[in-house]
């Protein structure tokens, strides 16, 4: 199906629906079709990554909210009612994410940003949701997303302002990974990393291996579980591998991605044997790094750090290749020492259009404000 032509005026064909998780699945096609042509990608809430994720951590509480044209689909956007913000009894919808959801930009067709975030405002804060707002979470600052909002709450005359801003590392195209590894990485820690990898390659066999057609995903897959339970994290019992839910969202994410034509994959292997393995999401030319894992055992020879750094020099031969978000915490020492770009990424509260709603926005502004200005200790 064609993509319909954004509208000269107002259409009175728009309409909006909440979804409940038992209707997900109806929604696929219409979500592929919609992924065609989004003002901003996001692998997270593509279908094949979305729908895995509501298999195994949506519950009762989560919602689609969707805007249709006519029959096609011009903006999806997983939400979930809360109840306290700022520490103050305000309703509101917010972006629903999960513990290994990075980015949370609504999927808006292109062309279509101010209609559907139109019938998005209206859907959640009517009715007995009035007094309600909406916080877009987990959005770039300098996104198609973040300017569309903007406008759109400024053109409604909605309060709206921004909070939760981090910035993380990212790796930006432009400049060959030699050209970026010596800018960014000191002559000295290069000379390290040489070294370590000459000793490394006294151990055995070397390899540095990106999934193929014709790899076994399901082989990777497991080796990667296996890798990540060998260390803290399975000593905690916080592991994919030590949760058959985590583990099964895994599986299924990496399955939909690899038929979507969406995933990057490498792996660092010594005599066959995994060392480090990295999976990245692909989206038109965006990464966004999904997980990675290394063999404790070989901590010494910094596989983490070997492995992304052959990432960085895959992903930028990549003809089509714009951006990696590391999605990784802004403390994050390792990335942060390879990655110097930052891409900031943060959430944006919009009012509903009552009275009851801009005053406890305003009062939540408010009071987010005096604790950034005095903060504890």
């Amino acid at each position: 199906m064609s993509a319909p032509a954004p509208p000269s005026q107002p259409s009175d064909r728009l309409r909006a629906a909440l979804l409940g998780v038992e209707e997900a699945n109806v929604l696929e096609g219409s979500m592929r079709g919609l992924c065609a042509d989004l003002v901003e990608e996001n692998p997270f809430y593509a279908p094949y990554a979305l729908l895995p994720a509501i298999k195994a951590y949506g519950d009762e509480h989560l919602r689609l909210a969707c805007v249709w044209s006519g029959e096609d689909l011009i903006g999806v956007w997983p939400v979930q009612k809360q109840r306290f913000y700022a520490r103050l009894p305000l309703r509101y919808w917010s972006s629903w994410t999960h513990a290994h959801c990075y980015f949370a930009a609504p999927l808006l067709r292109r062309g279509w940003e101010p209609q559907a975030l139109k019938e998005l405002y209206s859907l959640l804060c009517k009715g007995d949701e009035a007094r309600s707002f909406v916080r877009f979470n987990r959005i770039e600052r300098d996104g198609d997303i973040y300017a569309a909002v903007m406008s759109s709450a400024k053109q409604q005359r909605r309060l709206c302002y921004e909070a939760g801003a981090v910035a993380r590392a990212m790796l930006q195209s432009g400049a060959s990974a030699e050209a970026t590894l010596a800018v960014h990485v000191k002559k000295k820690k290069r000379k390290e990393l040489a070294r370590l990898r000459n000793r490394l390659d006294e151990q055995g066999a070397v390899q540095f291996r990106e999934f193929a057609p014709g790899d076994d995903l399901a082989e990777w897959t497991d080796a990667f579980l296996a890798l990540e339970d060998r260390g803290w994290k399975g000593a905690q019992s916080t592991s994919m591998k030590s949760n058959p839910v985590d583990a099964q969202w895994f599986r299924d994410t990496l399955a939909g991605a690899q038929a979507a034509g969406a995933l990057h994959f490498l792996r660092l292997d010594l005599d066959g044997r995994p060392l480090a393995m990295l999976v990245t999401l692909m989206s038109k030319g965006a990464a966004y790094s999904l997980k990675i894992c290394h063999d404790p055992e070989f901590d010494r020879y910094s596989p983490g750090v070997m492995i992304e750094i052959e990432a960085m020099r895959s992903l930028l031969e990549r003809a089509d290749f714009r951006f990696a978000d590391s999605c990784a915490t802004p403390d994050h020492s390792m990335i942060n020492g390879l990655w110097r770009a930052r891409r900031v990424v943060t959430g944006l509260n919009v009012s509903g259009r009552g009275l009851f709603s801009r005053a406890g926005l305003m009062l939540a502004k408010s009071l987010e404000g005096a604790r950034a200005r005095f903060p504890k200790g």
